[in-house]
């Protein structure tokens, strides 16, 4: 007798534990996405204003842009599609710069401004800085 209420208590604890872990899953995955062209930028500054920002000292250019909205101008030194339709613009240097994400659902909407984005032309973005790899990251851009 004592066996099966033990039993009946872990299979409702085990039940319950399935349930809260499906849930949540289910709301990191279905979480509301920042709309950043409705947010304001916190700082707007220069492509290579922060590019030098980021090399003069990495930890206090984290603590003053990471995971802020910032306006970023640049030249545009290349621009690439990926495989999910995303757009990435590398402003100033290809290889030491600022890469602005364009995601999919921002280039259906903003097709037009952004085709008028080239190669050489200068280019404005506002969009979440994620840090440094071997460029500057901002990422959920919208061309302004």
């Amino acid at each position: 007798m004592k066996k099966k209420k033990m039993l009946r208590i872990f299979l409702w604890t085990f039940a319950l534990g399935i349930i809260i872990g499906f849930a949540g899953v289910y709301y990191v995955f279905n979480m509301p996405r920042r709309n950043i062209s409705m947010e304001n930028a916190v700082y707007t500054l220069n492509a290579k204003l922060l590019i030098s920002e980021f090399k003069k000292d990495e930890t206090s250019a984290n603590t003053k842009y990471l995971d802020k909205t910032i306006s970023v101008q640049g030249e545009i030194k290349s621009i690439r599609t990926l495989d999910n339709h995303s757009i990435v613009f590398s402003l100033e240097d290809g290889m030491e710069g600022v890469s602005c994400t364009v995601d999919s659902v921002d280039v259906l909407n903003n097709s037009s401004k952004l085709s008028q984005f080239t190669k050489g032309s200068t280019g404005k973005f506002k969009g979440r800085c994620s840090g440094m790899l071997m460029d500057i990251q901002i990422i959920n851009c919208v061309p302004e």
